[in-house]
């Protein structure tokens, strides 16, 4: 148990422990040179029962450095995990020892407990289950350490969490260290028990770190090389190593799939609105259409650099350095200190910036028009909450679009979004949570 400035609900959380169904265990918890009270309650508890031990960082070193501090100290061969704010169900250990067997990381339900006031669900417990997820362990973080029991043994093959991660929000130090469990060859099997409740509460050590700084070039993360292969074809793709799992997303979940091929026209023309770093543009290229006539359109310049970049080799795509709107203006872009993929002009997608960049755009319905557009085959917009305000522009146009592949960041926006495309039937969707995702439509006179 890492400890920093947890006095509020240590004993909740210890108390969880002690009540164990099973007595045969170790509590490892470790301050992290709080200034609150925190290091004199371990204190406390520790001298009523000798299976508690405390240990102490003199200087605040992270949250990584904390576990790592009781991971050298630990006799089990289980390890099992439980941050301050959170609890243990009475039982957790002891299904831990039944499926012991089972495989060398046990990943286990938990219910998740929302304790942010103002938020839609505030007061809602609901269970989340990590084998929904399993097949994006290595681009999300799938678990937290509530959830995770595992083999003390593999952390000699696999190393202990990495001490350069968790100092900053966003940083993903508990996925790293389970997916260098799967890369050293570790069974995980999804336990169909819940380990305890994780509280979501808005003051938890994750979310009150700060935030990472932004670099020079103005991505939140180094430039990495993501290789696709898709059929015969090969390509490689530069794009923010904290966005890598996009590629993910679009190539092997298909978040835009199923697009009705046999209903568009050769070549296809493709308005990509949100165009980031070009990887639908590839998606299109190596899926949809190899000789698709493409427009791309991304406004922030650090990202519109590695978009010209990425997609050089296919001349029949044009990239528009502008964003979309109702009208021509110039309007400050609220910088995500997490993800480029993450910047919007709307501010409550971004709370806290990173920083302000102002940035062109476009009406929509002009472009369309100075473009000379006729019919436009695929409509795609993922514009950070601006998609209502793009296809408003866009107004009777819209009957002139085949397929329109459209995100939502609200069941608001949703229900918008389908009113403008009330000449289109919705044919799939794919949701990244209740609230956001994508719909896709395809024109009424088109099915049959």
């Amino acid at each position: 148990m890492p400890v920093y400035n947890g006095a509020a609900f240590l004993r909740r959380a210890v108390e969880s422990v002690v009540r164990q169904t099973v007595s045969d265990w170790e509590l490892l918890a470790v301050d992290d040179a709080s200034t609150d009270d925190s290091l004199g309650l371990l204190k406390e508890v520790a001298a009523d029962d000798p299976r508690i031990r405390v240990f102490h960082h003199p200087t605040n070193r992270g949250v990584s450095a904390a576990r790592n501090t009781g991971l050298a100290q630990a006799r089990g061969a289980r390890i099992a995990y439980l941050d301050q704010d959170d609890e243990f169900y009475p039982d957790h250990l002891a299904r831990a020892w039944e499926w012991r067997e089972g495989g060398d990381v046990l990943v286990f339900r938990y219910d998740q407990v929302e304790e942010r006031a103002g938020t839609p669900h505030f007061g809602k417990v609901n269970e989340y289950d990590p084998a929904r997820s399993h097949q994006a362990m290595f681009t999300e973080t799938i678990a937290v350490p509530l959830g995770v029991v595992h083999r003390a043994e593999l952390l000699e093959r696999a190393g202990h969490f990495n001490e350069a991660l968790g100092k900053f929000r966003g940083q993903d130090e508990d996925a790293d260290l389970w997916r260098r469990f799967a890369r050293a060859g570790a069974k995980f099997t999804f336990v169909p028990h819940k380990s305890g409740r994780y509280h979501i509460r808005s003051d938890s050590l994750a979310r009150t770190r700060p935030l990472p700084p932004v670099p020079a070039n103005g991505l939140p993360s180094p430039v990495v090389s993501v290789d696709l292969k898709f059929g015969p074809d090969r390509y490689t793709v530069r794009i923010p190593q904290g966005e890598a799992g996009t590629v993910a997303q679009l190539f092997e979940r298909h978040e835009y799939g199923g697009i009705p091929l046999n209903r568009l026209n050769n070549p296809p023309v493709v308005l990509d609105v949100g165009a980031n770093v070009g990887t639908f543009a590839l998606y299109v290229k190596l899926a949809v259409h190899r000789s698709a006539l493409m427009h791309c359109f991304e406004p922030y310049p650090p990202v519109v650099d590695l978009l010209r970049k990425n997609l050089i080799p296919f001349p029949d795509v044009t990239v528009h350095p502008v964003g979309l709107g109702k009208t021509d203006r110039v309007t400050d872009m609220l910088v995500s200190p997490l993800w480029a993929i993450g910047n919007s002009i709307r501010s409550e997608l971004v709370p806290e910036p990173a920083g302000r960049v102002p940035v062109p755009i476009r009406d929509a319905g002009a472009v369309w028009d100075e473009l000379g557009l006729d019919e436009v085959d695929i409509l795609k917009v993922d514009a950070e909450g601006c998609e209502v305000e793009i296809l408003e522009a866009l107004g009777p146009r819209l009957k002139r679009v085949r397929v329109v592949l459209a995100e939502f960041h609200s069941t608001a926006d949703r229900r918008r979004i389908d009113a403008l495309l009330a000449g289109h039937e919705q044919f799939a969707a794919s949701f990244h949570s209740i609230r956001v995702g994508v719909v896709k439509y395809i024109r009424a006179d088109l099915i049959g």
